[in-house]
């Protein structure tokens, strides 16, 4: 708590006196023992007063704070009319400014400044504009995948098929992305290689896991089209074990290819040189 100036010159003058005045007593108690020695006399009452002066320095804000508690407690109350005139003889710089009223609009508008209304409702040009760009995104989306898998399947195809089977191929996988439910048409030639299907579940499996919407093409959709498109080389074999993609994931001429880390693209040898796009 600080202390007012009046309050500082009573504490200095209280302290003064009753310092002055316990040395004065030492002073005569002491001078007693020694005859009254008018040497002894000066030293005790230096001494006195500068130990008590160095007591006081040292407890200084002890002893501020008492007096100000002590008057809290104890002091006189100011009325509500000292309050009032203490606050009129302040200066006009310390008083709080006054906030000026904002004038309120008169025609209906918002006040200027204000944020505008929360739209509820959507405008129809908005509307359509939106729909319209999310529909492009998403066809660019669609064909780029397309033409991802063609990329791939002219990569890898014309090793075990020949031109028209490769076409026919192309064309049954490019309704098939376009529609999970499509039924392929089968291949009509033979392969030009004799395989086993597994390099063939390898391939569905490949190129369904870059499908835009890959949750429709489950397992059993995967199964069902590879079969059908290639109903000589799984003549024998029953939609469970088709299912069954990764077996011998490296051994085969198709070998299992996973995108990683979200990246789509397809693994090509390091020799290998991109389709320019058209």
């Amino acid at each position: 708590m600080e202390p007012s100036v009046k309050d500082k010159y009573i504490i200095l003058g209280f302290v003064g006196f009753a310092i002055l005045l316990i040395s004065s007593i030492a002073t005569l108690i002491v001078a007693e023992k020694f005859n009254q020695d008018n040497f002894v006399r000066l030293i005790v009452f230096v001494c006195g007063n500068l130990l008590g002066w160095l007591l006081y320095f040292s407890f200084q804000t002890v002893i501020f704070d008492t007096y100000e508690i002590y008057k809290i407690k104890f002091g006189k109350k100011k009325t509500l009319a000292e309050t009032i005139k203490g606050r009129e003889e302040l200066p006009q710089s310390t008083l709080e400014p006054t906030v000026a009223l904002k004038p309120m609009p008169t025609n209906g508008e918002a006040p200027a400044g204000t944020e505008p209304p929360i739209k509820l409702s959507i405008a129809p040009e908005l509307h359509e504009k939106n729909r319209a760009d999310y529909e492009d995104r998403e066809q660019q989306e669609k064909e780029e995948r397309i033409r991802m898998v063609m990329e791939y399947i002219h990569f890898y195809m014309p090793r075990i098929a020949d031109e028209e089977t490769v076409n026919h191929i192309c064309k049954e996988v490019n309704s098939w992305m376009n529609l999970h439910t499509y039924k392929p048409k089968p291949i009509t030639r033979r392969l030009t290689k004799e395989i086993t299907n597994i390099p063939l579940r390898h391939f569905v499996w490949n190129i369904s896991e870059r499908f835009m919407y890959k949750k429709y093409y489950n397992g059993d959709n995967r199964a069902r089209f590879i079969k059908a498109l290639f109903p000589h080389e799984f003549a024998d074999t029953d939609i469970a074990t088709i299912k069954n993609f990764k077996v011998e994931p490296l051994k085969t001429l198709i070998p299992i290819d996973e995108p990683e880390n979200g990246n789509l693209d397809f693994h090509y040898p390091a020799d290998y040189v991109r389709e320019k796009q058209i």
